[in-house]
């Protein structure tokens, strides 16, 4: 009978020791996952040497804005959603960079794309750190030449072309084309 119980104690304690490595394992599994998509996301858009597409839009306020507007300096580009959560917590990186790129002469330029972006807090939120937030259908053009994969993307210019582009550090959300 010492046997079984021991051996019951034994079988036990493994099973406890498999499950939570299987823990450790999936929990690293899932970091490794979203890495790696966020990473499979910027390999898709915009690459550094890409030169910012011709487009024409309206802003928020009615300003008509070119890309000749853009073409020279250096030029923060945010790409979001109206309804994305990732883009609203990706506003604190947004604007912090958003300020140094305007502190060293530069411009920001913010894109929201979606059906209810004109009227969304988000727009709103953008107003402060971007110099120009183009929103919903005047936003698509822009948004498909750009081949964006995601959301939120932000792109960094100097003088008309891609230097840097950044997917979020949070999951990325698709962007439908």
């Amino acid at each position: 009978m010492p046997y079984v119980i021991t051996g019951l104690v034994l079988v036990g304690a493994v099973a406890l020791l498999n499950l939570v490595l299987l823990v450790i394992i999936m929990r690293r599994w899932q970091e490794v996952e979203a890495v790696r998509r966020r990473q499979d996301f910027a390999s898709q858009g915009p690459q550094p040497g890409d030169v910012l597409p011709e487009f024409t839009a309206t802003a928020v306020g009615g300003r008509t804005v070119t890309r000749d507007d853009f073409r020279s300096g250096e030029l923060l580009l945010g790409v979001f959603s109206h309804d994305c959560p990732s883009c609203v917590d990706s506003l604190p990186d947004f604007t912090e960079r958003a300020d140094r790129v305007r502190a060293a002469g530069g411009r920001v330029l913010a894109l929201v794309i979606g059906a209810e972006a004109e009227g969304s807090g988000l727009t709103a939120q953008l107003a402060g750190p971007a110099d120009e937030v183009v929103p919903g259908p005047e936003a698509a053009p822009l948004f498909r030449a750009l081949r964006v994969p995601g959301f939120p993307t932000l792109l960094s210019y100097r003088d008309g072309v891609v230097t840097a582009p950044s997917a979020a550090d949070r999951e990325p959300v698709p962007a439908a084309s």
